[in-house]
């Protein structure tokens, strides 16, 4: 079966066999809409000095003899080629009578490990944070719809001064009392705001983090313990909006054993010493400490060790990292490519942070929206305006639909933003249920599922069929289906499934509202059915991979 990318393919190789000069980037998907593939020809217009009508001259002929092309029109420096109708269609609807989806040749058995979330357990996840998750839960997805095989991992940060300063702080306020994570996070805000009015943290977690690092088994486990307690929360939250970790792999057992030895054993003839320290220079003139001078490990030799450890089971490594993290990154890059010689591929998604209308996201001050809030409230107000338009509903039922358009449309909100901008939240547009949202995808399904129920599948005609403008445009959306979830996946970019399911969704609107299945003839109607049944199938495997929660009735 042949994808669009393959007729693209085959155009451009046709292109170049005349016209050296032009490169791919002019020979691209239509973006617009108005034809299938447009060829720009300015710039081999100008490499070559020949004029536009020359080089249309040259090209038209073998365009046109390639057997999936419909006609050709030049004007203005573009050449736009159309497909035929069947080529757009008749491989969507044939790969869903043979396999029940569409595409379904795309074989990569590499094995990837998309670590995402990995957010200090030191209270509930917020928005901020959630968008880690939400960006890492929709790449897992789409890689694996890619098909590779992919792990998800959380790398549980139960050794920082964070974690210790939670178990810290409950013992010294709470110690008695209930280790819930109310407890554990009144008494973490506590001892930052103590630890703040000394000045420093030396004096009051110093003692705590070098019995820590000294391997004091007890407080390890008690520190550990504490943070599984937070960490528990995080992944219930995780959970009510689809996002399902499958390991979760704590730093604390790096902190001794082979696996720091062999990051040491690997860098010896790198390491330099200050004072007793080790370090690595970097190539931006910084120095990348791994040891202190007590011979205790610092968090870039765990992270190393962990990069290793992942390569264990994986070829490709995928991190998700708020934007802060971009220098170290570069160092953990820098030193497993460079110094230690990785052989796996390793991707870093930065995403820039979630802030208020009234400033920063901050779990140490309380300033934060949780994740659980943010469902709550969504729920809240989606169930109101679902009741008010469907009074008709049981209650369990707008229940249902509440619930899956208010998780929806949280996960679609972010998603849908490319994740190296920032974002400012607020409320008035997280509970926005009109235009680029959710409930509009949500919506069309739903009526695409009616129309399925009420006249069936229908059938295509052998042969070429002409088209009415709307036909072609939903057809041709739901054959480019597997062009941008190959750029998704090749990209990193669920925002790029988002605007797909958008674009998606209009020429869907614009086929119902203008394409009659009541009344028309039976070849008609049957043609129609089949768009419909095509495109129901296409919106409800892109839904998925963004985690949108599709409903037969809304």
């Amino acid at each position: 079966m042949l994808l669009f990318p393959d007729y693209l393919g085959k155009v451009r190789v046709a292109v170049k066999s005349v016209l050296p000069q032009i490169t791919d980037n002019d020979i691209i998907v239509d973006e617009s809409g108005f034809s299938d593939i447009v060829i720009r020809t300015f710039a081999a217009s100008k490499k070559t000095g020949a004029d536009f009508a020359a080089i249309a001259s040259q090209v038209q002929p073998l365009i046109s003899k390639l057997e999936f092309v419909d006609r050709i029109e030049a004007r203005n420096g573009y050449i736009n080629v159309f497909l035929k109708s069947s080529v757009l269609i008749v491989p969507v609807l044939e790969s869903l009578e043979r396999t029940g989806t569409y595409p379904d040749n795309f074989q990569d058995p590499e094995r990837v490990c998309v670590e995402h979330t990995s957010t200090n357990p030191t209270g509930p996840i917020h928005i901020g944070r959630a968008r880690n998750s939400i960006i890492g839960d929709s790449v897992a997805r789409i890689l694996s719809r890619y098909g590779y095989r992919v792990t998800t991992q959380y790398y549980v940060n139960d050794a920082g001064k964070q974690v210790i300063a939670l178990h810290e702080g409950f013992r010294r306020y709470f110690e008695g009392k209930d280790r819930n994570v109310s407890n554990l996070l009144a008494g973490y805000q506590k001892i930052y705001q103590e630890m703040e009015s000394l000045g420093g943290e030396s004096k009051i977690l110093g003692p705590v983090i070098k019995r820590y690092e000294s391997n004091d088994e007890e407080l390890i486990e008690s520190v550990k313990s504490a943070a599984a307690i937070v960490l528990k929360s995080i992944k219930e939250s995780l959970e009510r909006v689809g996002i399902r970790i499958d390991d979760f792999v704590w730093e604390s057992g790096f902190l001794h054993g082979t696996d720091l030895d062999h990051v040491f054993e690997g860098l010896e003839e790198h390491l330099k010493d200050e004072n007793g320290a080790k370090y690595l220079d970097l190539p931006n003139g910084r120095k990348l400490f791994l040891q202190r001078s007590d011979g205790t490990s610092l968090y870039p030799a765990r992270d190393l060790a962990y990069h290793l450890f992942k390569a264990l089971n994986a070829d490709w490594l995928i991190d998700v990292l708020g934007e802060d993290h971009k220098d170290h990154g570069t160092a953990i890059r820098y030193v497993l490519m460079t110094l230690l010689d990785f052989k796996q591929r390793l991707d870093f998604i930065f995403y820039g942070f979630v802030s208020l209308d009234s400033g920063k996201l901050s779990t140490r001050k309380g300033n934060i929206i949780t994740l659980d809030e943010l469902v709550e409230r969504t729920t809240a107000e989606t169930h109101s305006i679902v009741a008010e338009k469907r009074k008709d509903l049981e209650p369990e039922r707008l229940k249902t639909i509440a619930e899956a358009v208010a998780v929806s449309s949280i996960r679609f909100s972010i998603a849908k933003v490319n994740a190296d901008k920032h974002m400012i939240f607020r409320w008035s547009e997280a509970l926005n249920f009109e235009g680029d949202s959710a409930p509009f995808i949500m919506y069309a399904y739903s009526r695409a599922t009616t129309l399925f129920k009420d006249y069936g599948t229908g059938s295509w005609p052998a042969g070429e069929v002409d088209l009415v403008q709307h036909e072609r445009k939903l057809a041709r959306t739901v054959f480019l289906y597997p062009y941008y979830l190959t750029d998704a996946a090749k990209s990193l970019r669920p925002d790029v499934i988002c605007s797909y399911l958008l674009s998606l969704v209009k020429a869907y609107n614009d086929f119902y509202s203008t394409c009659r299945i009541k009344g028309e003839n039976q070849e008609v109607q049957a043609r129609r059915l089949s768009l419909n049944r095509a495109f129901r199938s296409v919106i409800f495997d892109a839904a998925s991979l963004v985690g949108i929660r599709l409903l037969e009735e809304m």
